[in-house]
Formats: C-alpha cells, structure tokens, sequence
C-alpha cells in the first residue's frame, strides 16, 4: 500500500512535467506562428491586382487634394415669423423630408441635421421675442449644405433649394475663413444657384467637365459637408444617365451614382477621375432616410448652361416647342401599334404654339429632336429647352404606325405658360391653370382653380388622395385663380397647421384636410 502510494505520487509529478512541457511547446509554436505567420503560395495576391489597386488610391488621392480647396460649406439664415402650432415646413431647411413636406423616400439633401440645429435655434428664439401680444415671435432658421468655386474671384456654384428663401447666405471655405454671399441668384427649374463672395484674394477654383463623356460604371467622388462634417470624399459610379426622377414631378434628366451622398451634401461637385465637375449632388432615393446606395446629381453640362446664363443676365431664357409629352407605358405603345416602345407620346400640343404651327398632333411618338434621340419625358425637355430659339429643327415622330419627319422652329419660353404651368415642389404635384377648354375636356363647370396633372409618391399631395384630373378651387380661405394663390394658401396653411382642400371632379366637390408640419 505504501509502495503503491508512493508510486502514485511520483506518476502525479511526472504526469504534471510532462503537460507543463507540452503546453510550453504548444505556446511556443503558437507565439512563433503568430509572429511569423506565414501565407500559402496560392494565397498570395496577383502583384499586377496590387499594383492596379494601389494606382486606384493614388488617382483618389490627387482627385481629393486638386478638389478639396474649392470645395465650400453654404450655411443660411431666414428670419421668420414663428407661431405656436406646427409648422408646415414648406421649404423649411430644418424639415429633413424632400421640399418640406411628407415622409418621401425622396429625401432632400438640405439640412438633416434636425437635433442640433433645432436646439441651436430654440437658444435663438428667445433672445428674439416678437411684438407684445401679437403670440408669435422671431425665429431663425438655419440651414446647411455645400458648394464649390467655378471662378477665382469668388463664384459659388451650389443648389437652388440649398439658399431657397434664404435672407443670409454664408460662405465657408476650407480654411475656415467665412464670407457672406453678397448676389445670390438662382433657377428653380434646374435647380442651380450661383452666389458671389468677395474674399479679397484669387481662389482655387474646380473646372467643369462634360457629363456626355461619362459613362455607366465610371468612378466618381461625391465631396460636401454631409452632416455639417467639411470637405468629406466618398466614392462609387455612375450608376444611369437621363435618369427622371419618378417620385418626383420633375422636369430634367439627372445622373445616378451610387456615391455616399447625406443630408448637407446638396451643392457639392460630383467629381471625375479627372478632377473636373460632372454634377451637382442633389437628392438621394432612401427607404432609411439616410444613404441607400442611390444619389442623383444635375448634370453639368445643364449646370454650366444655366449659371453661364444667371451671371450674365440674372435669369435663364429657354426654349419652347408647345407640346406636352408623357412617358410611353408598354400598354400605351401597345395600343398606339407601335413596333417597339421608345420615344414620348404627345399627350396636348397647345394651341398656336411651335409644334402646333409644325403640325405636331395628340398621340404623335417623338422619337427624335434636332437629331437627338427621345427616349423619356424629361429628355425630351432637356432637349427642346435648350435649342436656339429661333433657329428651325428636324422632329421625327411617328404617326399611324409611320415614321415622317416635320420642322419646328422654338421660341421662347412665354411667360404665360410659365405662370400657367408649374412644379408645387412642397405640395408634391404639378398643377396647370384651369382654362375654359379644359374645364369642357374635364367635364367640370367651374370657372377657377388649378388642375393636377402628377402627383409625387408620398407627397402631401398624396396623402390626400389628389390624382391627376382633380381642380383645386381653394386651400384654407384662399380662392385659387392662380398658380401664385396655390402658394399663398400653403403659407397660410404653415400658419395654421392644417392644410384644408376644397377639390372638385367630375363627380362633384369635396373637402380634404391633413395635418402638416407633424
């Protein structure tokens, strides 16, 4: 027994020795594995993909340090009449929805950054009290987004919604120097505005390339002041051109990249591998609110069109054919008989106009204007407001199954249609002026009021249920006679909190209310 327990003390120490020995090996080998850790043969990169990729880096690097310095933050600055009941935040910066309205997936890029800004401006708000009794005082909006210099002596290139309604415009450069905007001038339609800052000094400037030239899947960076964080470069491609925002009732043609574009980034330059400016960021599609891979941008060949424009005259003169054009459906290109579906159908040719003088008729496909093929709603726009007004083009459309060619010679945008016709940006819809002969197509007798020709997904205006077709006679107590009433009703409906419709349609006349501002 005592050998036996002897010999199990002497087999515990052993056992011990050797597992202490083992682990210290194991240890060993683990810390030399560790240290020196060595890749498979077949493991090891392609030195060409290396060397390709580190070629890749260096082009970002010299785009962002040639881009960086004409890169700007735009901050503004509107004083306005604050009131105790919601707000309707029509055009309203710190409303992080498109054009201040609603919970589109369409969100405007223009300064999302609600908390901070709020809490900013309600510290403001009390050292600016209004008249005694009246039970609104002063507040101060702020806003924020991007720009970049396209000239030495201090022209900003940046967004129109970006300084919409501003009182102030600032201007920040990347040194932090700050300087205000003294001439703002901007244009809605294509939604570009070109500031002038007076620094004292020469500045870096960006220089603008040609859209046309860029292709799908070339890179870009995307630079701005997303979130109020200056001078940030992400990166992606071009994900589409002549892109029609569908959620959107808008004009113009935009590029698609899927460049990381975020609230503030609005104005900024969308940059090529070769440093020049492509586009203006300006929207992102989103479910999230934030980035989902999808950002548009103005081109920069209607940018330079339109700024070229403003600093010479201070407004933008376009062309005009008289036609109304609608996108082709496949159930409508069915119906037309047509042998494939591309070009627009021609849904009005007003009366007296270019295209009517060039017998241009309803149901007519444009399939290409002076030479330039038609392939959506907003290209054929794109195209036709930028002819030489005057000057006499070849449109091709198809008729009865035929292709024929006529002449149309454009003229200048009048400014009746102008008032006629418009895009309610905060209202979500596009709307015309009843006119007499409208009101016959319409089966509607009235003698006022506005007709909604498109309705933006998830806008205010469809969350009323507001479809094409509709008459707006009166918003709140003010009797719509003109586009101009539309938006007098709107503000007085920001005032109250509660937007009040009286619609009328063929089959009679309806009151529609919503909340807004909540």
């Amino acid at each position: 027994m005592q050998f036996n327990m002897r010999t199990g003390r002497w087999m515990v120490l052993l056992s011990g020795v050797v597992t202490g020995i083992l682990l210290a090996s194991l240890h060993d080998r683990s810390g030399s594995h560790v240290g020196s850790a060595v890749i498979a043969q077949d493991e090891i990169p392609d030195p060409k993909l290396l060397a390709h990729a580190s070629e890749l880096s260096a082009a970002f690097r010299w785009v962002a340090r040639r881009t960086l310095p004409a890169v700007v933050s735009v901050r503004t600055i509107r004083r306005v009449e604050a009131s105790p009941l919601p707000q309707l935040g029509m055009g309203d910066p710190l409303q992080g929805r498109p054009f201040g309205f609603g919970n589109s997936p369409l969100d405007d890029l223009f300064g999302d950054l609600q908390e901070r800004m709020r809490q900013q401006q309600q510290e403001q708000n009390q050292n600016e009290q209004g008249q005694p009794g009246s039970g609104r005082s002063r507040r101060i909006a702020t806003g924020e987004g991007s720009g970049f210099i396209i000239d030495a002596d201090g022209v900003v290139m940046t967004n129109a919604h970006v300084v919409r309604g501003a009182d102030e415009v600032m201007v920040v450069l990347e040194d932090g120097t700050e300087y205000k905007a003294s001439d703002v001038r901007s244009d809605e339609f294509a939604d570009v505005a070109v500031l002038k800052i007076d620094a004292g000094r020469k500045l870096q400037t960006l220089p603008l390339g040609d859209d046309a030239t860029i292709e799908i899947g070339d890179w870009v960076l995307a630079v701005g002041s997303p979130f109020g964080l200056e001078s940030t470069v992400t990166q992606g491609i071009i994900s589409a051109k002549s892109r029609g925002l569908r959620n959107l009732p808008a004009r113009q043609e935009f590029l698609q990249t899927d460049a990381a574009i975020n609230p503030g980034n609005s104005g900024g330059p969308l940059v090529s591998l070769k440093g020049e400016v492509i586009g203006i960021n300006t929207a992102i599609e989103t479910r999230s609110g934030g980035y989902d891979g999808v950002g548009f941008a103005v081109p920069v060949s209607l940018a330079r069109w339109v700024s070229d424009q403003l600093l010479k005259d201070g407004k933008v003169r376009r062309a005009y054919v008289g036609v109304t054009p609608q996108d082709l459906t496949p159930e409508l290109a069915e119906a037309l008989e047509l042998p494939a579906r591309r070009g627009v159908v021609v849904a009005e040719v007003r009366k007296g106009s270019p295209a009517d003088t060039a017998g241009v008729q309803v149901e007519d496909v444009i399939v290409k204007l002076n030479g330039r093929d038609v392939a959506s709603r907003q290209q054929l726009i794109s195209i036709a407001e930028r002819l030489r007004i005057g000057q006499a083009v070849p449109l091709v459309v198809i008729r009865g199954g035929k292709e024929m060619q006529l002449e149309v010679t454009a003229a200048e945008f009048p400014n009746e249609v102008a008032q006629n016709d418009a895009t309610i940006e905060e209202f979500g819809a596009d709307v015309k002026l009843l006119t007499p002969e409208l009101a016959r197509e319409l089966e509607i007798d009235v003698q006022s009021g506005v007709v909604i020709t498109g309705v933006a997904r998830d806008s205010i205006a469809a969350r009323l249920g507001l479809r094409p077709g509709m008459v707006l006679l009166r918003i709140g107590r003010t009797e719509i006679r003109s586009i101009e009433d539309v938006k007098t009703g709107l503000e007085a409906a920001r005032e109250r909190g509660q937007l009040v419709l009286l619609v009328r349609t063929a089959n009679g006349t309806q009151l529609l209310s919503v909340p807004v501002g909540r």
